[in-house]
């Protein structure tokens, strides 16, 4: 006969930093799902565990260190344990014991069934330091369980606890609340913390040798006050290099070769033995192949340079990144922590715009919501390998570079103008704690780099898809509705013509250009996907022939400034709350970029005149 089954809820709480989202993947794997919490945008994640015929569905709360809601994190966390989770699995990062035992002390309190996950045990061992687990179980009265998430270590012991106290009845020791004169909220932290060193006393061991960790070594180094920048922009600079340099266009070549030279052949043969007709052949090979192939080719550089940016990530020194960063950042107006959000803009603007609800501070948020744009997202990467190979091709990783950095430095100033305009005020104070150096695990690095491949691959196979086609169909139809072989002469172009005067002053004031960045506007890669379909025979050459590369710099400048996609837009309305303020950030960038362009191509023309005049 089967045992009932059952489905329990299990709340992953912990400090942030302490490997719980390593945890929480190695636990979940696949099954793992992502939202966000009712109400607000901080990601949700959860997944499903199959036990002895139970089903234990983990909760990943977002990392705090308190239950005092101070943050919308600790507010999630609060209102979802408040809600009385069957169990919480309470990962405590071993090698900072003292601090993260200060939420377990407020989580025994709740009275839910609780199992401890000493994470980081591998770290206690090499420093030569021991935890007695069995004593901190004792006197805890809570089962501690020691682990190596990144390593897989000590996950089916985890297992077994959580499945064996999710039956029981939590009876914990609680820190009770002192009674005299001194404030009631700092004699409790100090009642918690002298319970917390006498645990400590009797259950750890540390070893008597003084020397620094690696960890402080490579700090004496990363964040030195003179060397901390000068080596986060070498780091940068050959992340650019591998990315945009040989390796990076090696592969860029490769696949490009497989989509031209084996699979638009292959394609053809296949329709012309079908007896496909001309028009559903111009479709297939000149619309959808070539304008999604135009995107996919450049997948190898968008992997690696989302592969380089998490293997820094995983190992810890991303968060001494924002650490650097936020001295100058306060200068523009932002602490420190909106670092986070507009380095994620370098994948997409869309979850960095949700990302600035960890700025606890609204004149904070709305000003990064701002300037995010124009850190720029992977979406333009295609366009910008295209133009550099096409015109720049002896200095592909300096000019990559240089594009970024542009970026960044436009949404610096605009942040400064923004601060002493419309939006004054002292940015918010910025704590973070720097984790320790480590190796990055393969798991985590993949399941970040998976996710950014599958997001580009569905844009691919939907927006981008659907985009072309419309193209091709738009270009293959007149005004009057007949078909047309001259695309000169389609709706298409009589869009583009109307539109093309704006973009005179640019360099790049014809219709095909103005169609591309029209399209633009439905996601950065589509201006790729139209070019290749509304050009005839290879992109590049097509290129070299409607553009000199005075204009083709013209033209990537607007590309870097110009407004962001309506998703992003929508982002951003959602965010702030506000239309107008997606109507400015929409405006503002649109004027920037034609500002610039035009500015700088029409200061090229007169510096050329000049020389000519020499």
């Amino acid at each position: 006969m089967n045992r009932q089954s059952f489905h329990y809820v299990v709340a992953l709480v912990g400090n942030p930093n302490c490997g719980k989202t390593t945890l929480f993947n190695a636990l979940t794997g696949s099954t793992a799902t992502v939202g966000n919490w009712p109400g607000v945008t901080v990601e949700r994640k959860s997944g499903t565990v199959c036990y002895h015929n139970d089903t234990l569905e983990i909760v990943d709360l977002p990392g705090i260190y308190s239950l005092v809601p101070y943050s919308p994190e600790e507010a999630i966390a609060g209102n979802f344990l408040n809600n009385k989770p069957d169990l919480i699995i309470n990962i405590v990062d071993a090698s900072n014991l003292e601090r993260n035992l200060y939420l377990t002390t407020q989580l025994m309190e709740l009275h839910i069934p609780m199992v401890i996950a000493l994470n980081m045990m591998d770290v206690v061992k090499r420093r030569g330091d021991f935890i007695d687990c069995a004593i901190l179980s004792k006197l805890l009265n809570v089962e501690t369980i020691p682990v190596a998430a990144s390593k897989g270590e000590g996950l089916s012991e985890l297992l077994r606890a959580a499945a064996s106290a999710v039956k029981k009845t939590a009876v914990y020791p609680t820190v009770k609340k002192p009674v005299g004169s001194r404030d009631p909220e700092t004699a409790l932290a100090d009642a918690r913390y002298r319970y917390i060193g006498e645990l400590t006393q009797k259950a750890v061991k540390k070893h008597s040798a003084s020397k620094k960790s690696v960890s402080e070594k490579i700090d004496a180094v990363a964040t030195n006050r003179y060397l901390a920048i000068p080596v986060f922009l070498l780091l940068i600079l050959a992340i650019f290099y591998i990315t945009f340099g040989p390796v990076g266009s090696f592969l860029v070549r490769c696949v490009d070769a497989f989509l031209t030279g084996w699979l638009s052949p292959l394609t053809d043969s296949a329709l012309t033995a079908i007896g496909a007709s001309v028009g559903v052949r111009s479709l297939i090979l000149d619309g959808i192949l070539a304008g999604v192939g135009a995107v996919l080719k450049f997948l190898p550089q968008i992997l690696l340079l989302f592969l380089l940016l998490s293997l820094l990530e995983d190992s810890g020194y991303m968060a001494r990144a924002a650490f650097i960063m936020d001295a100058p950042m306060r200068k523009i107006g932002l602490s420190g922590r909106a670092f986070v959000p507009l380095l994620m803009g370098f994948g997409c603007t869309v979850p960095a715009v949700m990302g600035t609800r960890i700025l606890e501070n609204e004149k904070d948020r709305r000003l990064t919501i701002l300037i995010l744009p124009f850190m720029s997202c992977s979406a333009k990467m295609p366009v910008y390998s295209l133009f550099i190979s096409s015109f720049f091709a002896d200095c592909r990783p300096i000019a990559m570079l240089l594009i970024y950095f542009s970026g960044m430095v436009m949404g610096l100033l605009s942040a400064l103008l923004f601060k002493n305009s419309i939006l004054k005020g002292e940015p918010a104070p910025f704590v973070m704690e720097l984790p320790d150096y480590r190796f990055p695990t393969a798991q985590t690095v993949w399941l970040q780099v998976e996710r950014r491949i599958r997001d580009f691959l569905q844009k691919a196979g939907t927006t981008i898809f659907v985009a072309t086609v419309v193209i091709w169909l738009l270009q293959r139809f007149t005004v009057g509705l007949r078909m047309t072989s001259d695309s000169s002469c389609s709706i298409l172009a009589e869009v583009g013509r109307r539109i093309a005067p704006l973009f005179a002053l640019c360099g790049f004031g014809d219709w095909k250009s103005a169609v591309s960045l029209l399209a633009g506007l439905i996601s950065k890669e589509s201006v790729i996907s139209t070019m290749s379909v509304l050009y005839s025979g290879k992109l590049e050459i097509a290129l070299q022939s409607n553009f000199t590369p005075l204009s083709a710099c013209s033209f990537l400048i607007f590309v870097l400034f110009y407004t962001p996609c309506v998703t992003a837009l929508a982002a951003v309305r959602r965010e702030s709350g506000s239309l107008r303020w997606m109507a400015l950030s929409a405006a503002y960038q649109f004027a920037a970029a034609w500002y610039l362009s035009a500015m700088f191509y029409q200061c090229a023309l007169l510096i050329q005149h000049l020389q000519n005049c020499i």
